[in-house]
């Protein structure tokens, strides 16, 4: 009898305390879900840290986490494309979700494709609209914990507010229509969100050609750019020839970094400075 009542203890506390399994696919996301679900979920990032999104393969051990994952956050990537079906395949239970529906996106500029930038997490009002995508659901798999997660994400919603104040005090002196310059332009929406316009060393993914390098040389000259931002996830090898060239700092900033807050920050004081 004791061991019966010890064994119904031990499983009617496991139901009580089962978490909300999440897949997200990249850093900043995992951030997201971390700061608004807290100790009630447990979430698996397909994509690590210092990974380019376009050429990584979910590992063996990553896509194990799959099977028991009630929830799949797509950020509505082109790298996700090749994923989805086969993580569909592996559980049919789950349910996947672009927590980016909300937003209304914008065509990538540099891109004759057409193609619409995907990069939608990089300014704290897109991110609050995220958040809120991510605190619904929740609550929909978890609603004896709806309050938990409604004060988490209040606090959350409250920092990518203040994190879009700090952001327009930083820029306060920063001319509208001025011009950064980046490596991979992956910052089409903080440009659009604080009147700003970042030019490209990249061509739709590649290294510029000699002759699109000189034209990029060109313009920096003109505008006097001071600073080239770098992603960490791609090769600088034009940065350098740029920086050198017009002697200019590098500064590395990646919109993948979980630090969301810090990173638009740091970014917004790099453009401030130009």
């Amino acid at each position: 009898m004791k061991k019966f009542i010890i064994l119904f203890l031990l499983l009617t506390t496991g139901i009580v305390y089962a978490k909300v399994n999440v897949i997200v696919s990249i850093a900043p996301q995992k951030s997201f879900v971390e700061e608004i679900g807290g100790d009630k979920i447990d979430v698996t990032l397909l994509v690590p840290i210092g990974a380019n999104p376009n050429l990584y393969e979910p590992k063996v051990s990553q896509m194990k986490k799959v099977d028991k994952a009630d929830i799949y956050f797509t950020i509505g990537g082109h790298f996700e494309k090749a994923w989805v079906p086969r993580i569909k395949n592996q559980n049919k239970d789950m349910e996947i979700l672009d927590c980016t529906k909300t937003i209304q996106r914008i065509p990538m500029k540099f891109n004759k494709k057409g193609k619409k930038d995907i990069h939608v997490w990089v300014t704290p009002p897109n991110i609050e609209k995220i958040g809120k995508i991510i605190y619904k659901t929740l609550v929909r798999y978890d609603v004896k914990n709806k309050e938990y997660y409604k004060k988490n994400y209040e606090r959350f919603a409250k920092k990518a507010q203040q994190t879009h104040i700090k952001i327009n005090e930083i820029l306060a002196n920063t001319k509208d229509g001025t011009k950064f310059m980046v490596f991979h332009p992956a910052w089409g929406y903080f440009a659009e969100e604080y009147k700003l316009e970042q030019m490209a060393i990249e061509v739709e993914g590649k290294e510029p050609k000699p002759r699109e390098l000189q034209k990029v040389l060109k313009k920096a000259k003109e505008i006097k750019v001071k600073t080239i931002l770098t992603q960490p996830e791609f090769s600088k090898q034009g940065a350098e020839i740029v920086a050198k060239e017009l002697g200019i700092n590098i500064v590395g900033i990646s919109p993948l970094n979980p630090k969301w807050s810090q990173n638009l920050i740091k970014l917004a004081t790099a453009i401030s400075k130009d």
